[in-house]
């Protein structure tokens, strides 16, 4: 996200730092400056005696969340908050994201943040938060609402881009490269990833009356299954001219099942994400598209968000952050920005 005020700069982890080092700066007191400020470490300090804020991410070592920590960690010092992240680095296993979340319950936070690899069994253990007051921000995946009302877990706000709005993107580019008439067949990761399901929604909404639009079985968010799935699918749907996927892991699965069958070039795929492995298989003509959502302007959204609410002031319970399409005309542009976007957009906090 491009704003006027600031720019947030690229995180890279320097050779060396491992995730050992972040559980070790995570469980530690935090006003160890030390480990905080080592450059073996992967949680970092922006005041020493600042608010602080906890971020527990679902993996260290993917773009995505890289994106989302360094930006929050570049943006600490501006605003004055330390920033401890954290990682379960063990896929999708809510049983290891909940250690995490509870190794930061005993510490002074001034807000928790995460990023939960499963949308209810995440809500109970941040119920020792709420207890002591500590605003709670949610990124990425949405945190289920009946279930954090039911266990009296408020969230002070979402921060992410607009899944409709992402549906809504790649269903415009979807209508400019398939004939009228064709069928489009919507990729579907996870049964229970609430975001991607919104995401189907505003593709759908978008295409209706012009594309015929149908789900795909569950792939369970595998590469391997997915290509099986999409090449269940081609078989059974002959005049499939398109699909959209929730991420650009599952879109290459897809174009990998598409060219197995002789059909590039014959069905497009757009994808969610904006990787930089996203980014690359647009430049070589592997996806048609993909839909970015940089992370990095969530990372430094909800550090911003922190400064908010710990000096008193109220922020709005949905802050949206920024997607984008990107297609052959923008992704050499996008590639070189990375992980930032090439366009301005709104701040969220205004």
């Amino acid at each position: 996200m491009r704003v006027v005020t600031h720019r947030v700069q690229p995180f890279r982890r320097r050779p060396g730092r491992t995730a050992a080092a972040v559980v070790a700066c995570a469980l530690v007191a935090l006003t160890t400056s030390g480990c905080l400020a080592s450059e073996d470490s992967e949680a970092a300090t922006g005041a020493a005696e600042g608010t602080r804020l906890g971020l527990v991410l679902p993996d260290s070592t993917t773009d995505t969340w890289d994106a989302l920590r360094g930006a929050a960690v570049d943006q600490g010092p501006s605003s004055g908050i330390e920033v401890s992240a954290d990682a379960s680095d063990d896929g999708l296993d809510a049983a290891a994201q909940i250690s995490k979340v509870e190794a930061f319950a005993p510490e002074q936070l001034g807000c928790f943040a995460i990023a939960p690899v499963d949308s209810k069994a995440l809500v109970e253990p941040l119920a020792a938060f709420a207890k002591k007051g500590v605003p709670i921000f949610n990124v990425g995946l949405r945190l289920d609402e009946t279930a954090a009302k039911n266990a009296e877990v408020p969230i002070a706000s979402f921060i992410g881009p607009s899944d409709i709005e992402i549906g809504h993107q790649a269903a415009r580019k979807m209508l400019t490269s398939v004939p009228r008439d064709s069928a489009v067949v919507m990729v579907v990761g996870s049964d229970s990833d609430p975001n991607a399901a919104q995401q189907r929604v505003g593709f759908k909404e978008a295409v209706e009356g012009t594309l015929t639009a149908s789900m795909s079985r569950s792939t369970g968010g595998d590469y391997s299954t997915a290509v099986r799935v999409v090449t269940d699918t081609i078989n059974a749907v002959p005049n499939l001219r398109g699909i959209f996927a929730p991420s650009d892991t599952l879109g290459r699965a897809a174009a990998k099942a598409i060219a197995s069958l002789g059909k590039t070039g014959t069905i497009k795929v757009i994808s969610v994400g904006g990787t930089e492995q996203g980014l690359r298989s647009v430049q070589s003509g592997e996806l048609t598209a993909t839909v970015a959502t940089y992370p990095s302007s969530v990372g430094e959204v909800v550090v911003r968000a922190c400064r908010e609410v710990a000096d008193g002031k109220s922020v709005k319970p949905r802050l949206t952050t920024q997607s984008w399409l990107v297609d052959k005309a923008n992704v050499a542009a996008e590639i070189a920005a990375y992980p930032e976007s090439t366009q301005p957009f709104s701040d969220p906090l205004v």
